[in-house]
């Protein structure tokens, strides 16, 4: 009966390893989707010259569709809105700037019961950078 109880315990503690791997899996998933959204998003700025209302509620839009856990005060959105245009040599005043993230939630699978608090169990993945825009003067 002892060796039983022992083995039971040795599964049980066991299947955090298989566990987690999976989750890893699921994370990396979200943000892969994530990078995607938002590497379209960009796309359509670089040819509007400027992220616009549609762009950032269609961004919104495909973000909370897809990541139901997700509520649309989570998101983060900074992004240039005022009209960029294309110069004939590099300048910085063509860039369209973005910072844009969600948070990942349950980082660690089974955190309760390693002891995770939910609000340490989660991180916020923000894409940040600039596209140089294409829209002519």
């Amino acid at each position: 009966m002892k060796t039983f109880i022992v083995t039971i315990a040795a599964v049980i503690l066991l299947m955090v390893f298989p566990m987690q791997n999976v989750q890893d899996i699921v994370n990396s998933h979200k943000i892969e989707r994530f990078d995607e959204i938002v590497y379209s998003a960009c796309q359509k700025a670089r040819t509007d010259g400027r992220f616009t209302e549609s762009n950032i509620s269609q961004m919104k839009s495909s973000i909370l569709s897809e990541f139901t856990d997700i509520s649309e005060d989570e998101i983060i959105i900074e992004v240039t809105t005022s009209m960029k245009y294309k110069r004939f040599e590099f300048d910085s005043r063509e860039t369209i700037n973005y910072r844009i993230g969600i948070p990942i939630k349950r980082i660690v699978n089974l955190g309760k019961f390693l002891g995770i608090k939910d609000e340490d169990n989660r991180f916020n993945y923000i894409m940040e950078g600039y596209v140089l825009s294409e829209a002519v003067e």
